[in-house]
């Protein structure tokens, strides 16, 4: 949109209300002018289409009065670091990044330090010229924006990584389409012409957000609020016990609001769930908290919650709060940031961040920070650097805090267990491991890898130990169900299983949903005496479809009858490739043997124990071992070695 440069003043560029609405910045925000950015609030202007503009922006941007420019909406990253000229600050950093705070600057650019905000007012304002930052381009300086001098930076510690995300920008990363969301409902609530009276809306508080913790509530509320020109009071309400605490809390921060403004409640199931003796009170509580930020102009709300089931329907309902949104856990690609970010000033060696993110599957923002302490307390008495190890054990010894929802388990134990299937192990590596570690192969082919695989077979073939062996190689979490676990005579309770199944494993993504005995879960419709499997078969299917949804989700079901299971589920796009696991054939079975941990006497002959064991499936085999070696233990309890003998005489117990 073109305007005309007039004279105004620094910091905040001034547009007319209508005109900046129109760009979708109704409460102000940040727009591109010349050559550098600026801050800007709707406001009287002489004429609609000028832009007052102060004399320090004007000369940043290369602009002067009477000038018709291009002027857009911009997103700027947050600065991690600004560096200013001079051998010393005339304040501390802190305080002039507290002074910039929401300015948008880049290296050439001059700033002005208000002294209004620092402990040591001066007389005048001062400016001074920035001589780089981090990123490169333009930033915008936030919360946790470093700001020094150009000595200090000669003489300070080690700097970030260049490229190293923040922890802020690591957990927003991905979360575009929320951010432009909340940012949008904030910029409304809180706009200064106060348009929804304006323009006839109806009243609403504000925008109930849910995820699990850790996950960037806070961070993602911040920085909406920022670029809607709000600020933001965090009330966290995890400890408040009582009714009269709670009332006292939201009508002090209500009453104490600085327009524009956004109150944040974080943790609402701690005292607005379905449960507990003050259930009534507090929902009460919080209606009337609704209606209040509601009638007051240039105000709103951001209610945060872990999960939409845990608070009270009348909370939820309320069109005061007509807007959810859904934060997801970090996917792999966050965990990779946040792993950066964290390791930005740790002396490392060269870290797979890939493999580091992918072992990390159910960990939140938290969670990943503590695992990085942990690994940089082994380094903080020797001086040594983090190593790739130290990283994987740390995070091995780190529980997921998302672990509460029942996150799956990474097995112990990898290919290296599984008794010769070649073909097999290789066919799962292609449909699991390389679309984790390297989906640059099927890019170049223009394909979707399968996200569906069953394995049929007898029983005892292996069908259940390969996938845990494959969970381990893949670095994903591994869900295992049983088909009839999931069935409830109650309506509705079975499909909402296979939904909080689904939901759990994108929960900790990359991760592998195992359906054992599928075909009790999912049989042929039109043949139950219930119309319970028909509607476990649709909610399969809708879960199976949602190939988009289902992110680093590979689902893989086992059952020893293929025939029985519904054909809907068989075709391309859900249960698609299908792997046959028969009874293992003798160089199979030696191979079991050879790797078995039964240590066997100089009387067994291993081709001979091949040749006995002829029909049997690995369990039976691994059963008729372990019978074996009880004979052996009855025989002589300080026995060593299982004999021929023993062999013989668990070949008979079993047959």
């Amino acid at each position: 949109m073109r305007f005309t440069v007039r004279p105004g003043e620094d910091p905040i560029a001034r547009v007319d209300s209508t005109l900046l609405a129109a760009m979708g910045l109704p409460g102000g925000g940040i727009v591109s002018v010349g050559s550098s950015h600026v801050a800007v609030r709707p406001g009287e202007v002489p004429q609609p289409t000028a832009i007052m503009i102060g004399p320090i922006a004007m000369r940043n941007a290369g602009v002067a009065e009477g000038d018709n420019v291009d002027v857009k909406r911009a997103l700027l990253p947050q600065a991690r670091r600004v560096v200013l000229e001079g051998k010393s600050l005339p304040v501390a950093g802190q305080q002039i990044a507290h002074s910039l705070q929401g300015t948008p600057l880049a290296a050439g650019d001059t700033v002005v330090i208000d002294p209004s905000y620092t402990d040591t007012p001066r007389a005048e304002p001062t400016e001074i010229k920035v001589v780089s930052v981090e990123p490169d381009g333009a930033v915008l300086v936030g919360g946790a924006t470093v700001i020094s001098s150009e000595s200090d930076e000669e003489t300070a510690a080690p700097k970030a990584r260049t490229g190293a995300p923040t922890t802020a920008e690591a957990l927003l990363a991905g979360l575009d389409n929320e951010l432009e969301s909340l940012t949008g409902w904030l910029s409304l609530l809180t706009s200064a012409d106060d348009l929804p009276s304006a323009w006839g809306l109806p009243r609403v508080a504000g925008v109930l957000v849910d995820g699990p913790s850790g996950v960037g509530k806070s961070e993602l509320v911040a920085e909406a609020a920022r670029l809607a020109g709000a600020t933001v009071k965090e009330l966290s309400l995890e400890l408040v016990f009582k009714p009269e605490r709670l009332l006292d809390s939201l009508e002090a921060a209500v009453k104490g609001a600085v327009t524009p403004g956004v109150i944040f409640l974080d943790r609402l199931e701690s005292v607005a769930g379905d449960e507990g003796m003050f259930r009534n009170q507090t929902a009460a509580i919080l209606r009337w908290f609704l209606d209040a930020v509601a009638e007051r102009p240039r105000l709103a709300t951001v209610l945060g919650v872990t999960s939409l089931g845990q608070v009270d329907q009348s909370i939820i309902k309320s069109p005061l709060l007509p807007r959810h949104l859904s934060i997801p856990p970090p996917d792999v690609d966050r965990r990779r940031l946040l792993l950066q970010a964290g390791l930005a000033r740790v002396p490392t060696d060269v870290l797979d961040y890939d493999q580091l993110a992918a072992r990390s599957a159910g960990f939140s923002g938290a969670d990943i920070m503590a695992a990085i302490v942990h690994a940089s307390a082994m380094v903080a008495r020797s001086g040594g650097a983090v190593s790739f190890d130290m990283m994987v054990e740390a995070l091995r010894t780190t529980t997921p805090s998302l672990g509460t929802a029942q996150l799956g388990e990474v097995p112990s134990y990898g290919f290296e267990r599984v008794a010769n299937l070649e073909d097999v192990k290789q066919r799962l590596t292609e449909a699991v491991i390389w679309p984790i570690t390297e989906p640059e192969r099927f890019a170049r082919l223009g394909i979707e890898p399968p996200r569906g695989l069953l394995l049929y077979g007898p029983p005892g073939t292996g069908k259940t130990f390969v996938t845990r062996a494959l969970a381990n190689e893949s670095g994903a979490a591994f869900f295992a169900v049983k088909g009839a676990e999931l069935l409830d005579k109650f309506v509705g309770e079975s499909e909402r299983g296979v939904r909080e199944v689904f939901a759990r494993a994108r929960a900790a993504a990359p991760a592998i949903l195992f359906f054992d005995e599928v075909d009790a879960l999912a049989p042929v419709r039109g043949r139950s005496s219930t119309t319970v499997n028909d509607s476990v078969v649709a909610a399969l299917l809708t879960e199976l479809d949602g190939v988009s949804d289902r992110g680093d989700i590979v689902v893989i079901g086992a059952t020893n009858r293929m025939d029985l299971i519904d054909p809907a589920l068989l075709r391309a796009g859900r249960f698609e490739a299908h792997i046959e696991l028969g009874l293992p054939a003798p160089e199979a079975r030696r191979a079991l043997l050879e790797i078995s941990d039964v240590p066997f006497a100089d009387d067994v002959e291993m081709d001979r124990l091949v040749e006995v064991t002829e029909g049997l499936s690995f369990a039976d085999l691994t059963g008729l071992l372990r019978e074996a070696a009880l004979v052996a233990l009855r025989r002589d309890s300080t026995a060593l070695a299982v004999t021929w003998a023993d062999i013989e005489a668990a070949v008979v117990t079993r047959s």
